[in-house]
């Protein structure tokens, strides 16, 4: 990795969270050279949150906008894709035919949503969910009594579900796995979850692959067919990392990239999803596909290219989401050798999870439970071995023995 050093003109290739954040970021922070972001949607930049839930029930698209006050004077080319990082002459290539010269670059092209091949010819509507265009799409399938299947019992599709049913859709959720949310829960939440799309309506089918269609009917491999008005396929995401992998830049479904954005190339940064970084509780290179990290890395290294002593970028993973009435917060590793449950572990009920490895706290998850979720936070990254019964039981006050630093 080269130094981080800031040259201008800036070009951003993104227009989402991550590269709002950072451009943001620049301006606040006192740049005041050229900024070009390059973003493939005509649209201003808005939330993705809300897509799957707020913008689903209301259909108001302001109300989700991102707020651009901080990234003033920045040249905004939307609906222009970039088709060419020519690294050498530190210039970028537009599909218009026109050509940016940078002198820093910055990756945050976000992640694609994967294909279902098997459903490539369906009669009915088969949606991704990951623009705001797709959202509208979805949102216009969704009248009372149209059945829905999603495919993928992921964050996303199940708070799909959830908004659906609560607009009168008829909905049935397809799993592969032997359980939902099975890269991102453990299974004592994951259970929970189930059992509150169970208790309101929700077909769920687990361990199921989806082999074909027959008529407006979805084929599943143990021959079981389901009506479908509208299906949504939620089974992960790519990362947008050709144009960087075209470059030489070094990728694995991922530009890499250390805790100053910092990729192999000179001058050359990444943000955001497209980001393949250290996780500092699990210490592997991985994705982390949450909001917080898009917002937080983004301005982060925004910072220390301005400021070389500013504080490299190392926060902690962590995810919200909210389905029905549940509210539900993850930071760290999802799932451990060991779990401390904190209270009933039941639909309906406020409850915490505590996730060990060798010992050591490496994840925690609060359900209807936002009080104790800063504070179970400040467990992670310690190396010592926490009191399993302080932790265990609700009754604890944890902010007031963290401050006594007396739960190790």
């Amino acid at each position: 990795m080269t130094e981080a050093v800031l040259q201008g003109p800036v070009v951003v290739l993104g227009g989402g969270l991550a590269a709002v954040s950072f451009v943001g970021g620049l301006r606040s922070g006192g740049f005041g050279g050229g900024i070009v972001v390059v973003s493939d949607e005509v649209e201003t930049p808005y939330d993705r949150p809300p897509l799957s839930k707020e913008f689903l029930r209301e259909g108001v698209a302001d109300k989700i906008r991102l707020d651009l006050s901080r990234a003033r004077d920045v040249e905004w080319l939307r609906g222009t894709p970039a088709c060419k990082v020519d690294t050498p002459r530190r210039e970028v290539l537009l599909a218009d035919g026109r050509s940016l010269g940078y002198g820093t670059l910055v990756f945050a092209t976000g992640a694609t949503p994967r294909r279902l091949p098997a459903l490539q010819d369906a009669p009915m509507p088969v949606i991704t969910l990951r623009t705001l265009d797709d959202a509208q799409r979805i949102r216009a399938g969704l009248a009372p009594g149209a059945r829905l299947v999603v495919i993928g019992g992921g964050v996303i599709g199940l708070e799909l579900a959830a908004t659906a049913r609560g607009l009168g859709a008829t909905v049935t959720v397809i799993e592969a796995l032997d359980r939902l949310m099975n890269r991102c829960a453990s299974g004592t939440l994951a259970a929970v979850v189930a059992r509150s799309h169970l208790e309101r309506g929700v077909d769920i089918r687990l361990g199921r692959q989806v082999t074909g269609f027959d008529g407006h009917a979805i084929v599943l491999d143990d021959g079981a067919r389901l009506e479908a008005d509208l299906v949504v396929v939620g089974i992960g995401v790519v990362a947008n990392d050709e144009l960087a992998r075209a470059a030489d830049i070094a990728c694995d479904d991922g530009i890499f990239v250390d805790r100053l954005g910092r990729t192999t190339c000179p001058g050359v940064y990444a943000i955001g999803d497209v980001t393949r970084q250290r996780n500092p509780v699990s210490g592997r290179f991985e994705r982390i596909e949450t909001w917080s990290n898009a917002q937080n890395q983004g301005l982060a290294v925004a910072r220390t290219l301005l400021d070389p002593t500013a504080t490299p970028y190392a926060d902690i993973p962590w995810y919200w989401s909210d389905q029905y009435d549940l509210h539900i917060q993850v930071a760290g590793v999802s799932m451990g050798d060991d779990e401390i449950v904190r209270g009933d572990a039941s639909v309906g009920a406020k409850f915490s999870l505590i996730q060990l490895h060798r010992g050591r706290v490496v994840g925690v998850t609060c359900m209807n439970n936002v009080r104790e979720f800063s504070s179970l936070k400040r467990l992670l990254g310690n190396e010592a071995l926490p009191d399993r019964a302080v932790l265990a039981d609700p009754g604890t006050d944890l902010r007031k023995l963290l401050a006594a630093r007396r739960i190790f």
